[in-house]
């Protein structure tokens, strides 16, 4: 494994000091470092989706000349492709940036089924796109950082180092204070699951909410019918969560999100509150992290939630952080678009397992 801190000096080096992205488990200790280095030479700036990560290095690039750095999950290479074939690319604005994707369902490489897919056509991806792949390894990370940036800076386009699963070693991250009077997400589940009826739908977004249902669900030993895992797309389970709806009369929708999955694709709410008809309850489990990927800052902890959901359209929008708040909104069952923002400390239930069933049984097993 490599040393995080002679991983960022090597980059330093190269006199790229300029890191923006979206936090992912495979950069975890990169990130941990740079967010918690008291460094003033190193900018760092988390963004809400890769999209507006190469944005914000397009931007930094035009105002300074330099080469700023973008780091995020091989998954978002879909969000990142629109800025960096319609501004980036070498015919366009020519603009040189390192890409430092962490690289998910790496070959041969155990992982999580979403990953599969995108692990195996990362480098392709990037190929049609016209950016060269360098791939890292113990030995050769410091050779491959100067490299890609003698190649970006020459023929000032996007170059791309690729980051394997179990890269960097771990690295001791100062803990925030956490709020203990806050319960935990896995507890509200409890109280959701209790106020759902048969037929109702239940949208579970992406990370440990979905595999924190899953358990729940298992232990009560149901079908899982009624219950779609978003287990990846992150930030549009919301979308999936108002179509079944709109084509489910009389019944109720529970929507549950994260916060990093809202801030991600925020217009969604929009979208909602236009043409939500039905039933549903939209519950954003607030904690103010990207948990799964381990418990990174978001981009911005300070949002007015009620008043977006309010300006976006949502009839009725309640703030609490009580089970027993949560319980008496749900036994009141108002028809219409609700959204409940809860605020829970970060943390899971111990030894949290996957899913154990596959995506496309329990597709089938729907009854939507």
């Amino acid at each position: 494994m490599v040393n995080v801190k002679k991983f960022v000096n090597q980059i330093l080096k190269n006199k790229i000091n300029f890191f923006t992205g979206v936090p992912d488990s495979v950069l975890k200790s990169l990130i941990d470092y740079i967010s918690s280095n008291k460094n003033k030479k190193i900018t760092h700036r988390i963004t809400t989706n890769e999209g507006s990560a190469i944005s914000l290095g397009i931007g930094y690039n035009l105002a300074t000349k330099k080469v700023p750095l973008v780091y995020f999950q091989n998954s978002g290479i879909g969000h990142a492709a629109n800025p960096l074939y319609s501004l980036a690319d070498k015919r366009i604005y020519s603009i040189p940036m390192i890409l430092l994707i962490g690289r998910r369902g790496y070959p041969k490489q155990k992982d999580e089924p979403q990953h599969y897919r995108i692990g195996d056509i990362t480098i392709a991806i990037l190929k049609v796109l016209n950016i060269q792949s360098l791939l890292m390894n113990k030995k050769n990370y410091q050779q491959q950082i100067n490299k890609a940036t003698k190649i970006t800076i020459k023929q000032s386009k996007p170059v791309a180092l690729i980051v394997p699963m179990s890269f960097f070693e771990k690295v001791k991250k100062v803990n925030e204070r956490i709020n203990d009077k806050l319960k935990i997400r896995n507890d509200f589940l409890k109280i959701i699951l209790k106020n759902k009826k048969k037929k109702d739908a239940v949208i579970a977004s992406l990370g440990n909410v979905s595999r924190e249902l899953f358990v729940l669900n298992e232990k009560q030993n149901d079908d899982h019918s009624e219950t779609f895992y978003s287990i990846g797309a992150m930030g549009q389970a919301n979308q999936i969560g108002l179509e079944i709806s709109l084509n489910r009369k009389n019944n109720t929708t529970f929507i549950l999100d994260g916060d990093g999955s809202i801030q991600m694709h925020m217009g969604n709410l929009i979208t909602i509150g236009k043409n939500s008809k039905n039933k549903i309850f939209h519950i954003l489990f607030n904690n103010g992290v990207h948990e799964s990927t381990g418990f990174h800052k978001l981009a911005n902890r300070e949002i007015d939630y009620q008043m977006i959901f309010k300006a976006c359209g949502y009839k009725k929008v309640y703030k609490i952080k009580k089970l027993n708040e949560l319980d008496n909104i749900l036994k009141k069952r108002d028809k219409c678009l609700i959204a409940i923002i809860i605020d829970i400390k970060p943390g899971t239930i111990k030894n949290l397992p996957r899913p154990s069933k596959k995506p496309k049984y329990l597709k089938h097993n729907l009854k939507f």
